[in-house]
């Protein structure tokens, strides 16, 4: 079990990536008005989730007992998030269809998910471990509603 040595830059990245995330699920809307209010709710899920890692984040800062557990390097979130951002160009292009953007969006879900990204340590402290879950969870959820929709559109 490793501590992270720098866990404001482990949850700011993963922060950044839930934010990259909410950004291109707003892109999609827009792309795609006719189902604006389920690409609007996967992105306002998102920035909540970014909103949990920055409360985790001041709990530390401000001498809680909490730690983080180092559970995959830094650089692999950092390039998740940079990839996201590049299919933003993706989604102008006039061949990209409600399908893509439904496979993109259920890929880069279950990709977090694969990479243990929220997956909860021994060792981590019980908000730690609580704000994991919550992201897992609502993480699954969203494959779960991606899959659903999905089939609905295939």
């Amino acid at each position: 079990m490793n501590i992270a040595k720098a866990p404001g830059e482990l949850l700011e990245a993963m922060r950044e990536h839930e934010l990259t995330l909410a950004h291109l699920y707003g892109l999609y809307a827009k792309k795609y008005p006719d189902y604006e209010d389920f690409w609007v709710s996967l992105s306002l899920e998102e920035n909540q989730h970014a909103a949990w890692l920055d409360k985790l984040w001041i709990e530390i800062e401000n001498g809680s007992e909490d730690i983080i557990i180092e559970r995959f390097p830094i650089g692999a979130v950092q390039r998740s998030t940079e990839y996201v951002k590049s299919l933003e160009d993706t989604t102008n292009q006039p061949d990209f269809t409600l399908v893509n953007a439904l496979s993109t969006a259920l890929r880069l879900e279950e990709a977090f998910m694969e990479n243990k990204f929220f997956e909860v340590c021994e060792g981590d402290s019980v908000k730690t471990k609580r704000t994991l879950n919550l992201l897992a969870q609502s993480t699954q959820e969203h494959c779960r509603k991606v899959r659903e929709f999905l089939q609905q559109h295939k």
